[in-house]
């Protein structure tokens, strides 16, 4: 007897629920797997919040998603409603559900701009405070769902009740996508599994390329990252709004804001990012006048009204649209000129995100009735984009790389030249790198050996023959001398035509040694001249210990390696003492000691045999010779 009184009670109760527009779910599986999205007609009252159990007529029958701004609405309505503000109930009956289990349906951004959802006579949703008088409305967002349990009869009557205060649209926005509790919950913690991957992935490329920027300065990273941002502050806010999973208390005012960003300031940035990477894009139309509005409308973004901003979005897409029609212009321009992998490349990407942009304008802003559609293009499109621009950076880095090797090995190369008239061992005695970190007036005193060498009556031979056997006779002679300083760790200080001036930083002992070679190379030089004409020269070799001022000298203009001593000067002197005394190396006896004290110390025998000899001053000097070659020298 209960039994068949509360079946009564629930026949007359659906009953009384009366609604034209019913929705019969065949399609149960999807209801347990990706959701079943009902593009349906629905009732519709204009300007008042119906109980369900009213059963009056509806103004309108209309499909679901839609906006009432086109509705065929009374005269007196019909003002308000074209900017979308208004209120209205919406609603429909939904049958063929498993009776007594629970189902569940998203709402963020379901409808503009406050809403609250009835199942059957009880309120299940509310987003912020709907109202009959529009202008009361209180506008809110959540990411969240609605959830119902399904009648005795498998059915349910769903209302809406929504207002809108002052977005230019109003009414029905989004896609209602019904689900069991249990599979929405299931599709909700993998699409925020995937979305919070997905941010992270992105942001740790954005945080990289903003580091590269700022660590070297680099404009083309700089705009990316801003670029990629811009696209990213669409999808979280909008199309999976993680905003409002981490910010639930954010206003819905700012929500819109970061939503509209993207429209103006991404195909301003990457126009900019295209111009800081190649600037033959935006020869003749420079970037930064083309992206002014971007700058104008970020300003008005965030300074306006909610609802003023909203008003401005049509002229945002307008900006838009003419900025990637430009910028694809511009890259076909340039593909045709110059069909490179970095114009091809940076254009399929374009189109891509193009493509991406397209249908996220036409399926979620514009709300065409393309409901068969049902795939999202923007988030993939977006990926793509990311990748191919990854790629396209790599190339570029790996073109860049190559060049920064081919102007390493050139610089090497100049470098090596710059050697030839600075030599690399100067530099490493003051402490420098490389030549441009020698500034005028840089000098360094130290203990050292000084090697002073000369060609014996080089004058009077070189008047007796032409001037290009003059020079071939002086670069053989010193081609076979001046490897043997640098093999002893000597420097060539500088080329006084056919002498030599040579610091040995190291070792008195190496300056002998030296001394010693280039004798011993004189004597297979004279053999070649003689083979090929050339005078049979000699050479005289002073040697000398003492402080040597090592610095750079001369002017801004023109600067050179200095050495200044004394005791340069007393290498000189005897190196000329070699023609008096005809003697081929003399050596002080302060260079000598110093030898000997060096061999003493590394355990070797100082095997070079000298006679006592004195200068025109009365200096002691040695006639060297080694036991080896005895006085051949």
């Amino acid at each position: 007897m209960k039994k068949a009184l509360f079946f009564l009670l629930s026949v007359i109760f659906s009953v009384s629920l009366y609604c034209n527009s019913v929705y019969n779910v065949e399609n149960k599986k999807a209801l347990a797997g990706r959701g079943l999205k009902i593009h349906t007609d629905w009732d519709f009252f204009w300007g008042k919040f119906l109980p369900p159990d009213d059963l009056s007529q509806p103004d309108l029958v209309v499909s679901v998603p839609s906006i009432w701004n086109k509705y065929d609405l009374p005269p007196e309505a019909m003002e308000a409603a074209r900017k979308g503000k208004g209120s209205g109930t919406f609603r429909l009956k939904i049958t063929g559900l498993e009776s007594g289990k629970k189902y569940s349906f998203p709402v963020f951004e379901l409808c503009y701009t406050a809403f609250s959802v009835l199942a059957d006579d009880a309120v299940i949703y509310r987003s912020g405070t709907p109202s009959e008088k529009w202008e009361n409305t209180i506008a809110r967002q959540y990411c969240d769902k609605a959830t119902f349990t399904a009648g005795q009869d498998g059915s349910v009557l769903i209302t809406f009740y929504v207002s809108n205060s002052f977005y230019r649209k109003g009414g029905f926005r989004g896609d209602f996508v019904l689900y069991e509790e249990s599979a929405y919950m299931n599709r909700y913690k993998k699409r925020l599994c995937y979305y919070t991957i997905f941010s992270g992935i992105l942001l740790a490329i954005v945080a990289y390329c903003m580091l590269i920027a700022i660590l070297k300065k680099d404009r083309t990273n700089f705009f990316l990252s801003l670029f990629v941002l811009s696209i990213y502050s669409r999808i979280i806010a909008s199309v999976f709004p993680l905003l409002k999973i981490l910010f639930p208390q954010m206003s819905f005012s700012l929500i819109i804001r970061i939503e509209y960003i993207s429209l103006f300031m991404a195909p301003a940035l990457y126009a900019l990012y295209i111009d800081s990477m190649n600037k033959k894009i935006f020869h003749h139309i420079p970037a930064k006048y083309v992206c002014f509005p971007a700058l104008i409308f970020l300003i008005l973004d965030f300074i306006l009204p909610p609802a003023l901003v909203n008003r401005l979005v049509p002229a945002m897409e307008i900006y838009m649209f003419l900025m990637i029609g430009l910028i694809l212009f511009l890259f076909m321009v340039r593909v045709v000129k110059n069909r490179d992998f970095t114009s091809i490349s940076a254009i399929l990407s374009l189109l891509i995100i193009f493509l991406g942009v397209v249908n996220d304008f036409f399926l979620h802003i514009q709300l065409l009735p393309l409901h068969n559609i049902e795939v999202k293009l923007l988030v993939p499109s977006f990926v793509i984009y990311a990748f191919i621009q990854t790629v396209l950076l790599a190339y570029i880095q790996n073109k860049n790389q190559k060049r920064i090797i081919e102007l390493n090995n050139n610089l090497t190369v100049t470098n090596n030249a710059y050697y030839r008239f600075v030599p690399k061992e100067f530099l490493e005695f003051l402490g420098k790198k490389d030549i441009t970190e020698l500034a005028l007036g840089e000098y360094k005193i130290s203990k050292m050996a000084v090697l002073s060498a000369d060609i014996r009556n080089f004058t009077a031979a070189s008047e007796k023959m032409e001037g290009l056997k003059v020079f071939e006779m002086l670069n053989s002679y010193l081609g076979r001398v001046a490897p043997l300083i640098r093999k002893n760790g000597g420097i060539i200080e500088k080329y006084l035509g056919d002498g030599i001036i040579a610091i040995f930083p190291e070792s008195a002992l190496a300056a002998l040694n030296c001394a010693v070679q280039m004798q011993e190379a004189m004597i297979e030089l004279r053999q070649d001249f003689e083979k090929r004409g050339l005078p049979a020269i000699k050479i005289g070799v002073g040697i000398h210990y003492g402080n040597i001022v090592i610095g750079t000298g001369g002017d801004s203009e023109r600067m050179t390696e200095i050495s200044l001593s004394r005791d340069i000067d007393r290498a000189v002197k005897t190196e000329a003492q070699t023609k008096e005394l005809k003697r081929p190396i003399l050596a002080t006896s302060r260079a000598v000691a110093v030898a000997a004290e060096e061999a003493k110390e590394k355990g070797q025998k100082f095997d070079f045999c000298g006679r006592r000899l004195f200068d025109s001053e009365g200096n002691v000097l040695y006639a060297l010779y080694t036991e080896t070659t005895g006085s051949v020298l």
